[in-house]
């Protein structure tokens, strides 16, 4: 249903600095008559049709020109907000743009918050919820997978997706209320194999779509990669090798590295964020003592590891250093035997090794000429789309917020199980089932409160 507000809300909608053009957008019930009363045109912008662009000049409190912009009408309900919009395009420049929106605040408009504009949109229907985190999402997205996962979020494959398992529980708890009001007459409208069959699919379904909030995340923050190892190993030589710019101090002196150190790599459309750390020793040193704590606690939240060694170190040495790293089963771990130019014998390759009941992915590589560096890239992309961080399910879900729902939907449809298989009556399965509908319509938004809205908008920027 349509919301109206009273007022009418303004805000510059792109990025601030100098370019060719600026938007400032104005969205409410009054955005034609305060248009109107900072633009000089042939005519009033209330007598222009929808979508058209109309040139003119802004005229700013003082009655002085400001610039020479596009105006172009957006007529409810066929609007972003679903409200009357007027963008204004002026030329660029922090002082054009704030003189221009300085005008149309003058005029009557109010400052929009962050995320009012979609926060309208979701608010009058033109996207439900899940669609409009999405444009939060695709905005900041900063690898093609990220953008990817976005924009299909934006076109309504989560929302979708969520909708048609509501509607089949809903569906069956319509079913279960039938069936308890033919049950005195002894007339069975569903059986109990196949309300349990029909509970446990879509149990599993929801958990799967959990499942793919790992991947989703990785996409969406990029994937983690921490380099540890001794110092003097080459680990600064193998971030700036991996970056291919010389952005670690590099110098034979061993301990060069007192500070993590992190950039952003995108390979294949897959984010990597690559965190050079100090090498790890003891040491009596304050500066690099706390340098190693800090590779240490990155080590500890890492998606991939690469434990880098000399590839002619002694061989008792590196397996020790290795055994000591504190990485768990769900991380990745890569060993890589650097400075194979100077190791008598060795050469680039890629291998696994067998120690005990754990499988090893060894790269041999040299970080200083470059060999064997692109074999390293082209696993940790296979890493991220061949193994468990990535997804088969057609929808991938990269919100927190919708995971929690999503599996609060599942825990609710457990507990609607256990209730029938301990021989309670459909009533109390049924609740258990709504009590899962709910917790999806979390996801679009049919069921939300002030506060979780408030809380979704405020992270959007001013003007979106």
């Amino acid at each position: 249903m349509k919301i109206t507000h009273a007022d009418t809300i303004a805000a510059v909608a792109t990025p601030p600095g100098e370019g060719a053009i600026a938007v400032i957008r104005i969205s409410g019930p009054d955005a034609f008559d305060i248009g109107d009363r900072v633009l000089r045109l042939r005519r009033p912008l209330s007598s222009f049709s929808g979508h058209t662009l109309h040139h003119g000049t802004i005229i700013g409190a003082d009655g002085q020109e400001v610039d020479e912009v596009l105006a172009t009408v957006f007529r409810a309900p066929r609007s972003y907000t679903g409200e009357n919009i007027v963008e204004i395009s002026c030329h660029g420049g922090l002082f054009v743009t704030n003189a221009v929106l300085h005008a149309v605040l003058s005029a009557g408009a109010r400052r929009a918050d962050p995320g009012e504009f979609t926060k309208r949109a979701y608010l009058n229907g033109k996207m439900d919820l899940s669609r409009a985190e999405a444009v939060a999402s695709l905005i900041s997205s900063k690898s093609a997978r990220a953008h990817r996962v976005s924009l299909e979020q934006l076109r309504g494959r989560l929302a979708g997706t969520v909708d048609e398992i509501r509607t089949g529980l809903k569906s069956l708890c319509a079913l279960l209320e039938i069936d308890l009001d033919f049950s005195e007459e002894g007339i069975s409208v569903i059986g109990k194999g196949d309300i349990e069959r029909r509970i446990t699919e879509t149990k599993e379904r929801l958990e799967r779509l959990v499942d793919t909030f790992r991947t989703g995340k990785i996409y969406r923050d990029g994937v983690s990669v921490v380099i540890v190892g001794p110092p003097n190993a080459g680990k600064s030589s193998l971030f700036n090798a991996l970056l291919k710019d010389c952005r670690a101090i590099v110098t034979p002196i061993p301990g060069t590295t007192r500070d993590y150190l992190e950039e952003s790599l995108i390979l294949e459309g897959i984010l990597f964020r690559v965190i050079d750390t100090a090498g790890i020793r003891i040491s009596e040193d304050p500066v690099e003592s706390e340098g190693i704590a800090r590779a240490l606690r990155y080590l500890e939240t890492a998606d991939v590891v690469l434990a880098v060694d000399e590839a002619g170190a002694d061989i008792g040495q590196r397996e020790a250093r290795i055994d000591s790293l504190p990485v768990r089963r769900d991380q990745q771990l890569i060993l890589v035997r650097n400075k194979i130019d100077i190791t008598p014998g060795a050469s680039e390759k890629v291998v696994k090794t067998i120690r005990g009941e754990t499988t090893r992915i060894e790269v041999w590589l040299s970080a200083l000429s470059g060999s064997g560096v692109h074999a390293l890239a082209n696993l940790l992309v296979r890493i991220v789309t061949e193994s468990e961080l990535s997804t088969h399910e057609s929808v991938c879900v990269i919100s927190e917020r919708h995971a929690e729902s999503l599996q609060r939907g599942a825990r609710s449809l457990g507990i609607a199980l256990n209730s029938l298989r301990s021989g309670m009556t459909n009533e109390f399965v049924a609740f258990d089932i709504r009590e899962s509908v709910s917790a999806l319509g979390e996801v679009t938004g049919e069921i939300t409160s002030e506060d979780i809205l408030n809380s979704i908008f405020g992270e959007f920027c001013i003007g979106k």
